[in-house]
C-alpha cells in the first residue's frame, strides 16, 4: 500500500503504523493464489527462515500450501527471475546461494543506488514522511526489545524501501527491492557468527540527518551504514544448513490473518 504524503497531514500520518504500509493480507488454503505462494516463499527467504541452498520440492510445497504443482512451479519461476531461487533441469529448485563475488557486487550496487535514494529522500523530507519513518523506527525498536529476529530482518529491509518510496522513484524502488532480497541471502550465508545486528543504530543516525534535510550528511550516514553491514560478513566462509520446509511454512501460515 502506498500512502500519498501530500494527501495526509502530519497529524494523520503520526497515527499510521507499519501495518498500514504493508501489502494486503495473503490468502490461505484453497483460496491461495500464485501471488500468495510467491510471497510466502519470498518472505521466508528474506526473513532467513529458508537458508541458501535449501531444496524447494514442488510436490512438498504443493502439499503444504494445498495448491497445484503448476502454481508452485510458476511461483518458483518468478523467484528465479528475481535471483532468489535457482532452478536447474532435472535437479529442481533451491534457494539461491550467492558466491563471494556476487555478494561483493550486491553490496556495491546497493551503495550506488542507496546513495541516490537517500539524497532524494533528504531533499524531499516532509513532516508526513518524517512521521512515517518515526513510526517505522518505533516498530524496529519494539522488534529488538522482543528479540523477534524475523521481524527485525524484515523491518530493516522495509526501512530502506520506505526511503525509496519517499524519494519518489519507482524504478529505483524496483531495483532496491531485488537488492534487499539478495542482500538477505548474502547475510544468511556469510554473516559472522555472533555478529551484532546494527541496523537499528544505523537507521537512527540516518533519521537524524534526514530530518535535518542534510543531503550530504544523510548520504554519509548511509555509506557508514552499508559499511557496518559489510563488516558483519565473513566472505571467506560458506554455510548451508538443512531445513524442515513443513515446519517453516506451518509457522508462517499459522501467523497469517
Amino acid at each position: 500500500m502506498t500512502v500519498d504524503n501530500q494527501a495526509l497531514d502530519a497529524k494523520d500520518m503520526s497515527r499510521l503504523t507499519v501495518a498500514t504500509l504493508q501489502p494486503a493480507p495473503l490468502h490461505t488454503g484453497e483460496d491461495m493464489t500464485e501471488d500468495d505462494v510467491h510471497r510466502h516463499i519470498a518472505e521466508a527467504i528474506i526473513d532467513r527462515r529458508l537458508p541458501p541452498g535449501t531444496k524447494l520440492v514442488e510436490q512438498n510445497l504443493a502439499g503444504i500450501f494445498s495448491v497445484s504443482r503448476a502454481r508452485v512451479r510458476s511461483a518458483l519461476t518468478r523467484l528465479a527471475h528475481e535471483k532468489m531461487v535457482t532452478v536447474e533441469p532435472n535437479r529442481g529448485a533451491r534457494v539461491a546461494s550467492p558466491s563471494v563475488e556476487e555478494a561483493k557486487q550486491v553490496f556495491e550496487a546497493r551503495r550506488l543506488i542507496e546513495d541516490g535514494i537517500v539524497r532524494a529522500a533528504a531533499a524531499k523530507m516532509t513532516d508526513p514522511a518524517r512521521a512515517r519513518l518515526e513510526a517505522h523506527m518505533a516498530a524496529e525498536a519494539d522488534a529488538h526489545l522482543r528479540r523477534d529476529r524475523h521481524a527485525v530482518i524484515r523491518l530493516s529491509g522495509d526501512f530502506h524501501l520506505l526511503l525509496a518510496e519517499i524519494a519518489g522513484n519507482d524504478v529505483l524502488m524496483d531495483f532496491l527491492r531485488e537488492l534487499v532480497s539478495r542482500s538477505s541471502l548474502v547475510i544468511a550465508v556469510y554473516e559472522r557468527p555472533g555478529a551484532t545486528d546494527c541496523s537499528h543504530h544505523g537507521h537512527d543516525a540516518l533519521l537524524e540527518r534526514l530530518i535535518a534535510r542534510d543531503v550530504d550528511g544523510a548520504a554519509a550516514s548511509m555509506a557508514d551504514h552499508m559499511d557496518e553491514i559489510a563488516d558483519s560478513l565473513d566472505l571467506t566462509s560458506h554455510r548451508e544448513d538443512g531445513v524442515d520446509l513443513k515446519r517453516v511454512f506451518s509457522d508462517i501460515l499459522k501467523d497469517s490473518p
